[in-house]
């Protein structure tokens, strides 16, 4: 027995050339397509009517492997049935062909280029490939060629297919299913830190200022009373808000929000979430600025479409200072209505920004008034946007302001 190491591609191959032993027998382990087609085997295949014909080609037929040999042309000379049904051909179709006209042209020069390396070089060759069968259906297979060269210096290619389509969408849906179980760990961990910290300090911070005016026997003046109610009012506030995401949130993931289609008037919408943002915006003296659309309509769920602008403009004025400037409009773009939240604010930097939407890579900065927060919102506003069939993202600057941008099909 010989045998020969090559490296190529990045992996290690051996080939062997085994003779039969007294007993007329292969010794040694060998691989699906080797032991079955020896030099002596082949050569008595090749020879029509010998006994060994019939007897090589019932094992072959037996295989569940398709197994071939081609020529140095790559015309087919020897199949078994195993490659017969994987192409759905007979073998009249088969013998003295190349299967130029059963493959795409993509998948034949792929093919044909490793039939001529192989011939060439000697080494042998397995290859993941996509094989297009009759009626369009797409199978992934697992190809293994090797040299065969026969007494009169003859070059021949001897190979198997192994049908791994089963085995190939298992490990997609494994890996789905890790990718979907880190998510969840990383949203279990996001979720714990939101109701450890982001809805425990608040709490805290409200029942301080109540037992202070509690305990204060009426002796606090006037100003500080209204100091101490103004701040659990804002702390109240804030902390209803990110209850009421994490509530929708919630069920958004248990599939509990069923999607309501109706006509959207675009221009009252915003004008509309524009006036319950009015407030907080006057409070750290920031510009709404009023927009300017043209009438625009869409079909699409209109409460999702506010909250997605609701934490949106929220997050826009917590990082826009004193005197800045918001706006939101809104453009056409072929089927869809992108919808843009700008500001004047603090922006970021590229590696802030990549991380936004992300629930595993999600950070909480405070406001440009130390306004706190979780950053829930701005999952939530993904979340919300890709269930109605759109997309996110932000474009900003460090210093300059930011421009988060989303769309949503005129009609869904």
């Amino acid at each position: 027995m010989e045998g020969n190491r090559h490296k190529k591609a990045g992996q290690n191959f051996e080939n062997t050339k085994a003779e039969p032993n007294g007993h007329n027998e292969i010794d040694g382990k060998k691989n699906f397509s080797e032991g079955l087609l020896t030099n002596s085997k082949l050569e008595f295949l090749l020879k029509k009517g010998d006994e060994s014909e019939i007897y090589t080609r019932t094992i072959l037929d037996s295989m569940g492997d398709a197994i071939f040999v081609k020529d140095e042309q790559s015309k087919l000379i020897l199949v078994n049935d195993s490659f017969c049904e994987l192409f759905g051909l007979s073998r009249e179709e088969i013998i003295g062909k190349t299967l130029a006209e059963h493959v795409s042209d993509e998948e034949r020069e792929l093919f044909l280029q490793i039939d001529r390396q192989v011939l060439a070089d000697g080494i042998e060759n397995i290859n993941e490939e996509t094989l297009t069968l009759r009626g369009g259906e797409q199978q992934i297979i697992s190809t293994r060629k090797s040299r065969f060269v026969d007494a009169t210096n003859k070059k021949y290619i001897i190979g198997a297919i192994r049908d791994i389509t089963a085995s190939k969408k298992a490990e997609q849906a494994l890996q789905e299913s890790e990718k979907q179980l880190r998510e969840l760990n990383a949203t279990k961990d996001k979720l714990f830190s939101i109701i450890g910290h982001d809805l425990r300090s608040p709490f805290n911070n409200i029942l301080s200022l109540t037992e202070i005016l509690s305990n204060d026997e009426n002796n606090t003046n006037p100003e500080t009373l209204e100091l101490y109610l103004g701040m659990i009012n804002s702390t109240s506030k804030s902390t209803l808000k990110l209850l009421e995401n994490l509530l929708e949130w919630s069920h958004s993931q248990t599939g509990q929000i069923n999607l309501k289609s109706e006509k959207v008037n675009v221009m009252a919408l915003i004008m509309e979430v524009q006036e319950l943002a009015q407030h907080i915006a006057k409070t750290k003296n920031v510009i709404l600025q009023e927009p300017n659309l043209q009438p625009i309509e869409l079909f699409s769920d209109a409460k999702v479409l506010k909250t997605i602008l609701r934490n949106l403009l929220s997050n826009a004025i917590k990082f826009t200072k004193s005197g800045g400037k918001i706006a939101i409009s809104v453009i056409e773009k072929n089927n869809d209505v992108e919808f843009v939240v700008s500001d004047t604010g603090v922006g970021m930097s590229n590696q802030v920004s990549q991380k936004l939407f992300n629930i595993a890579t999600n950070m909480s900065l405070p406001g440009t008034a130390n306004e706190q927060g979780s950053g829930f919102g701005l999952i939530l506003c993904k979340e919300f946007v890709e269930k109605l069939g759109g997309k996110i993202w932000v474009e900003s600057q460090l210093g300059k302001g930011s421009d988060f941008k989303f769309t949503v099909p005129i009609s869904k």
